[in-house]
């Protein structure tokens, strides 16, 4: 059985309520939201959730994408799960599974709501691309291909999109400027041991 294990956002959410700017004006409002979702972790996070495959990351996966201490990311994991923008899914499948994972961290239907107000959704296509050519570790590869809960429909139907392709002739300039705009994957072939996350050896 598979159960979502924090509070999902009420089915009336609003970004007036979520962010206690009910009184603020349309740019204060855009603003203060802006600001919260820029922040460099919590962007990386959802960055990496609309780039993923079954946008359902494990916190190794997350980790392995973001050159941040795993307890920075479940910090701001659980900002983003205060603000309904992102929630916890159990799968009890799992348990009991050596090396497998339990619990996924996925968007909320508030949150690709959000998301789409502020065009984040609008990279998806490219992230997706750009993680699908990304080396991965035995691992993390393990962690993607585990067995997940599914998400709302609403959310799987606002999250799809028709497939591109980054071909091997695409510059690295050209790559570049596709992280500059909000993704956060490399093609770069790992070592062995990987000490660094994949967004590093862009810069």
């Amino acid at each position: 059985m598979s159960e979502r294990t924090d509070t999902p956002a009420p089915a009336d959410a609003h970004a007036d309520t979520v962010f206690d700017v009910g009184s603020a004006d349309a740019y204060e409002k855009q603003r203060r939201v802006h600001r919260f979702l820029s922040q460099e972790t919590r962007n990386h996070i959802i960055q990496v959730l609309l780039g993923h495959p079954s946008h359902l990351a494990s916190i190794t996966e997350l980790d392995y994408f973001i050159p941040k201490s795993r307890s920075t990311i479940r910090e701001q994991l659980d900002n983003l799960a205060d603000r309904n923008i992102v929630s916890k899914y159990h799968h009890e499948p799992n348990e009991g599974e050596r090396g497998l994972p339990t619990d996924f961290w996925g968007p909320t239907e508030f949150g690709v709501e959000l998301l789409y107000e502020y065009k984040y959704l609008r990279g998806v296509p490219i992230m997706r691309s750009l993680h699908d050519h990304t080396a991965l570790t035995e691992q993390v590869e393990r962690h993607l291909n585990a067995a997940r809960p599914d998400l709302p429909e609403a959310v799987t139907d606002a999250l799809e999109f028709d497939e591109i392709d980054v071909t091997e002739s695409e510059s690295a300039e050209d790559r570049r400027a596709a992280l500059q705009e909000g993704s956060l994957f490399t093609d770069e072939t790992p070592k062995e041991e990987r000490s660094e996350s994949p967004i590093d050896d862009l810069f």
